[in-house]
C-alpha cells in the first residue's frame, strides 16, 4: 500500500524559511572568526581557526570570512603582542593627512561662498531654522510651567477641603513635570547649537579672509577626496595558493 507525505504550501514554506534561517545561523557562526591556513611537513594544505603548535613556527595565512589572504605570516618570530599592536596602530592610522585634510576644506570653502556675506547670510538662514525650533520648545516650555502651577493650585484646594489628592491629579501633576523636564533639556540642547553654529560660521569667515587677503594660493581644481594609503606595516606577499 502505497503512502504520501503531503505539506501544505503555507507549512512547507515555514519549513523552507526556517532550514534557510538555520543554514545562514551555521554560515554567520563559521565565517565570524579569521580562518588560519598552513602546510604540514608534507606540504599539505590545512584550515583552521588556530595554527596547531607543531606548525607555529612556519608561515601561515590569515583568511577574511570571505576566504581571502588578509595576512601572510612569514616571520613568526615576531610576538603576537608586537603584531597585534602595529596592527591597531595601522587601523588608526589617519586615511588623509592633515595639509590634505586643510586644502581639501580650503578648497571647499572657496568654492561654497564668493564673499565673506555669503558666510553670514549662511549664518542667518541656519539661526533662523533654529529660532523656529526654539520657538516651539519655548512656547511648550511655559504652557507647561502654567498647567503645573494650576495643577498644585488644584491639589492644595483639595487638601485645604480636607480631602486627599486624587489619583488622576497627581498623575496629571507627574506628567507634567516629565515634559517640563524634556522642554528644559531641549532649550539647552538648542542654546548649546545656536553658540556651535555661530562658532562654525566665526571660524570660517575668519579662514576666508585669510584665503581671500593673504598670499596663501589654492588650486580650485576638483577636490579628490580619495584617501591617502597608510604606510603599510607587514605587508604580506599574494596568495601562495
Amino acid at each position: 500500500m502505497e503512502s504520501s507525505l503531503h505539506i501544505a504550501p503555507r507549512s512547507g514554506q515555514k519549513i523552507v524559511a526556517i532550514l534557510i534561517a538555520g543554514i545562514i545561523s551555521l554560515m554567520a557562526t563559521s565565517l565570524a572568526a579569521e580562518t588560519y591556513r598552513w602546510k604540514d611537513k608534507d606540504g599539505k594544505i590545512h584550515y583552521g581557526a588556530a595554527v596547531p603548535a607543531e606548525y607555529a613556527d612556519q608561515p601561515y595565512d590569515i583568511l577574511n570570512n570571505a576566504g581571502l589572504v588578509i595576512e601572510h605570516v612569514e616571520d613568526t618570530t615576531i610576538p603576537l603582542e608586537v603584531k597585534v599592536k602595529k596592527k591597531i596602530k595601522k587601523e588608526r592610522a589617519p586615511l588623509i593627512s592633515e595639509q590634505t585634510r586643510q586644502t581639501q576644506s580650503d578648497k571647499l570653502l572657496l568654492i561654497r561662498y564668493s564673499s565673506e556675506e555669503d558666510i553670514l547670510q549662511g549664518q542667518e538662514l541656519e539661526l533662523a531654522q533654529l529660532g523656529y525650533e526654539s520657538k516651539v520648545v519655548n512656547k511648550s516650555y511655559q504652557s507647561t510651567s502654567i498647567a503645573i502651577r494650576n495643577q498644585i493650585s488644584e491639589a492644595a484646594d483639595q487638601q485645604r477641603a480636607g480631602q486627599p489628592i486624587s489619583p488622576e491629579t497627581q498623575q496629571n501633576i507627574d506628567q507634567l513635570y516629565a515634559r517640563f523636564a524634556k522642554d528644559e533639556k531641549r532649550r539647552i540642547v538648542l542654546t548649546n547649537r545656536e553658540t556651535q553654529i555661530r562658532a562654525r560660521y566665526q571660524a570660517e569667515v575668519e579662514r576666508y579672509r585669510r584665503l581671500t587677503t593673504d598670499s596663501e594660493e589654492i588650486d580650485l581644481a576638483p577636490v579628490d577626496l580619495a584617501p591617502v594609503d597608510p604606510a603599510p606595516v607587514d605587508q604580506a606577499p599574494t596568495d601562495q595558493g
